[in-house]
């Protein structure tokens, strides 16, 4: 079963109310991307402080799109963030991964589109997932890398085990591709909240890939 979550990202309470208010009726999960302005050119909400204020039966996934998490994670400790997700490329991944641990939560590793996979693989056995971003992250809305796909095969190939997420420019053309590729979770920001109506954009990426695996397991 593929996993699909609608991700959000905003710079203001307002929106980000609304969306969860847009969605919650649709899913059990949402992705929040967060952002300093620092790592990634954009800047959003700090999100701990938001969620805070929203009563909702949503559980979250934190996309920690920040320098330094480790700086970040005693704001975190909310009970419906269960599971975040840390980038490769920023700072004190072992401490961040361990502090995560120590709070209970699950941990996902991401790598940006040119980032090598080498650079994950000592980290594979102490994380839950480990998510391919196929956007330059920072903003929703990018164009879909399609090199990426490559490099998610070519992971598959070496942990057959392993969870792989997959965030950016997911759509139901890209989605097939990434899920041939071993794609187990789908993150999709703009083609769901723009799609004007998310329960059907839900359901066309849960029927894209039920009929994608089908296809794959008939082969």
């Amino acid at each position: 079963m593929i996993e699909i979550i609608p991700a959000i990202l905003t710079n203001s309470y307002e929106e980000l109310e609304e969306t969860v208010r847009l969605i919650e009726p649709h899913t059990s999960r949402a992705h929040l991307d967060v952002a300093d302005g620092v790592f990634v050119p954009n800047e959003t909400i700090r999100g701990y402080s938001e969620l805070e204020l929203i009563t909702t039966d949503l559980k979250f996934d934190a996309h920690l799109m920040v320098r330094k998490p480790l700086d970040w994670l005693f704001h975190w400790n909310l009970e419906n963030v269960d599971r975040f997700i840390v980038h490769i490329e920023s700072e004190n991944i072992a401490a961040v991964i361990k502090e995560l641990r120590s709070m209970g939560k699950n941990v996902g590793l991401t790598l940006n589109p040119n980032t090598s996979v080498s650079n994950i693989e000592p980290f594979v056995g102490l994380v839950d997932f480990i998510q391919f971003m196929t956007v330059n992250p920072g903003f929703q809305g990018g164009d879909f890398l399609d090199y990426v796909v490559g490099k998610m095969r070519s992971f598959r190939k070496k942990y057959p085990k392993v969870i792989i997420a997959v965030d950016g420019g997911i759509n139901p053309t890209t989605a097939k591709s990434v899920i041939e590729a071993g794609a187990d979770i789908l993150v999709s920001g703009s083609f769901v909240l723009k799609s004007g109506n998310v329960s059907q954009a839900i359901e066309e990426l849960k029927k894209i890939s039920e009929n994608t695996i089908a296809d794959k397991s008939a082969s």
